[in-house]
C-alpha cells in the first residue's frame, strides 16, 4: 500500500460566535486556507484531485455542498472537483482520513481535506431531524443530548465538577502560553474583518482563550444540562466559527512537485460506541488505530483528544492509561473553542505543529462523536 503524507496544514483563527467573522459568509472564509495552501506551497491547482471537506451544519449557507462553492470562491480552477462529508465532530478528521485512503489506495496523488463551522450564520442544531425517526426511538428510546450524555460519563465514571472545573482551567492556562509563545503562528492564517466602525481589521489570533479565567471563576458557573450536574458553560467546549485546510500528496507527487513532506499518515479508525453515553468513542478508536500500527500508548509523544466536554479527554486518558503531561498541551476546545465540522483538521494540524516544536515522532488525534461513535488518526512527523 502507498503512502499518504501531509505537506501543510492551515487554519484560521477561531473567532467567538457573533463576532469578528460574522459578517464573513463562511464559503468566505474557508478560500482563506485554501489559497495559503496554494501560496505557501506554490500548488499547481490544475493537479488538485479533490478537496473533501467537513462540516456539520449543512443547511442554509452551508448547505448545496460548501466545499465546492468554497473552490469556486477561491477562484481555483473549475476542474477541481469537491465534496462535503458529516460525521458530525469528527467531519473535518473523517475528511482528511478520507482523502489519506484515497492517496493510499492510488486513487489520488494530490489532494486537499479540512474543514469549517461558522456557528455564527449556520447555528447549532438548525439542521436536526433524524433525532425524530420513529424507529430509532423503538429501539433507543433513552438517547440523550450531548451535554446530558456529559452529565452522565461524568457520573459513569465518578468526575467531581472541581476535576472538570480544574480540567477546564489548565485547557485556558495552556492555550494563554501556547499563544505568547506563538506556537500557532505557522498554521494561523489571519482573515480581514470589519470593526464596529467600518474600518478593516485582521484577526490573526484565537480570541476566545480566558486569561483571566480561574477555577473560582468557573466553579461559580451554573450548570446547563442538569440541577445538580457538573457541566457547565465553563467546563464544555465554546461555540467559535472556524475553518481548516491540510494538502496531502502521495510520495510520488511529492517528488514531482518538488514538495516538502511534513508528516506520514501511520493508521486511522472510525468506531460506534454506545449512543446514549456516546462520548466514550475516542477509547476504542485510539486503541484500533494503536493495534493497527502496531504501536503502544507509550509510544505516542503528543496526544490531541479534543475537549468536547471536560470529561472526554479526563475519560480517555484514564482508561488508556495515557499520560497527562503529553495531552493537548496546547489547549483545546473548552479554552481555544470546537468549530465543529473544522475541529479534526485543526488538530491534526496543531498535533503536526507541536510534533515538530518538540522534535518528538508520534501524534494521536481522536475526537468523540454524536450518536456514539469515536475517530482516530495517528501521524509521523518526517
Amino acid at each position: 500500500m502507498r503512502q499518504a503524507f501531509i505537506v501543510d496544514a492551515v487554519r484560521t483563527p477561531r473567532a467567538r460566535r457573533k463576532g469578528k467573522f460574522s459578517n464573513i459568509h463562511p464559503a468566505d472564509l474557508l478560500t482563506y486556507p485554501l489559497n495559503a495552501l496554494k501560496d505557501r506551497n506554490k500548488l499547481p491547482l490544475e493537479q488538485v484531485q479533490d478537496v473533501v471537506m467537513g462540516c456539520v451544519t449543512q443547511t442554509g449557507e452551508q448547505g448545496w455542498c460548501i466545499a465546492r462553492t468554497a473552490v469556486l470562491a477561491a477562484g481555483w480552477p473549475i476542474s477541481v472537483p469537491a465534496t462535503t462529508v458529516n460525521r458530525l465532530c469528527g467531519s473535518g478528521q473523517q475528511a482528511t482520513n478520507f482523502v489519506a485512503m484515497g492517496i493510499q489506495c492510488g486513487t489520488y496523488d494530490l489532494a486537499v481535506s479540512g474543514g469549517l463551522e461558522h456557528m455564527t450564520r449556520c447555528t447549532m442544531f438548525s439542521d436536526i431531524g433524524g433525532e425524530e425517526s420513529k424507529f430509532l426511538k423503538k429501539l433507543y428510546p433513552d438517547l440523550v443530548q450531548q451535554g446530558m450524555a456529559a452529565e452522565i460519563l461524568s457520573e459513569t465514571y465518578k468526575l467531581s465538577r472541581s476535576q472538570l472545573d480544574e480540567y477546564a482551567y489548565n485547557s485556558h492556562q495552556r492555550a494563554v502560553k501556547a499563544r505568547s509563545e506563538g506556537r500557532f503562528a505557522k498554521s494561523i492564517i489571519k482573515v480581514p474583518y470589519q470593526d464596529e466602525q467600518g474600518k478593516e481589521c485582521w484577526l490573526d489570533f484565537d480570541d476566545n482563550i480566558r486569561p483571566d479565567a480561574s477555577v473560582q471563576s468557573l466553579a461559580g458557573l451554573k450548570t446547563v444540562f442538569k440541577d445538580g450536574g457538573v457541566i457547565t458553560a465553563g467546563n464544555a467546549s465554546a461555540i467559535v466559527d472556524g475553518t481548516a485546510a491540510i494538502l496531502l500528496s502521495s510520495e510520488n507527487k511529492i517528488k514531482e512537485l518538488k514538495l516538502k513532506p511534513r508528516a506520514r499518515i501511520v493508521s486511522m479508525a472510525a468506531v460506534g460506541s454506545a449512543p446514549r453515553i456516546m462520548l466514550t468513542g475516542p477509547i476504542a478508536a485510539s486503541q484500533q488505530a494503536l493495534n493497527q500500527a502496531g504501536l503502544k500508548v507509550s509510544d505516542i509523544d503528543v496526544w490531541e483528544i479534543n475537549e468536547a466536554f471536560a470529561p472526554v479527554p479526563l475519560v480517555t486518558l484514564q482508561q488508556l492509561g495515557v499520560d497527562p503531561t503529553k495531552v493537548n498541551v496546547n489547549g483545546g476546545g473548552i479554552s481555544l473553542g470546537h468549530p465543529l465540522g473544522a475541529t479534526g483538521a485543526m488538530l491534526i494540524g496543531t498535533a503536526l505543529d507541536e510534533l515538530e516544536r518538540s522534535n518528538k515522532r508520534y501524534a494521536l488525534i481522536t475526537m468523540c462523536i454524536g450518536l456514539g461513535m469515536g475517530i482516530a488518526t495517528i501521524i509521523e512527523r518526517c
